[in-house]
């Protein structure tokens, strides 16, 4: 057995244990990242959300490409 703590490897890989000790349930880091972006931007309407988006996207090194 391996004697590194599962949330310790989950972290390695990315993720974010919803435990301290035996998490069943991990969320990756880059949609934790989105989600602050998005709160961040959070406006009553899909401005805030499409703001968001772009700027997670942007961060990740992507560009969104518009009309």
């Amino acid at each position: 057995l391996c004697s590194t703590p599962a949330p310790v490897q989950l972290m390695k890989h990315g993720l974010f244990g919803c435990s301290p000790v035996a998490p069943t349930l991990a969320v990756d880091l880059h949609l934790l990242e989105f989600m602050k972006t998005l709160f961040v931007w959070l406006m009553p309407n899909t401005t805030a959300w499409c703001e968001a988006f772009e700027c997670f996207i942007d961060g990740q090194g992507y560009k969104l490409q518009s009309k």
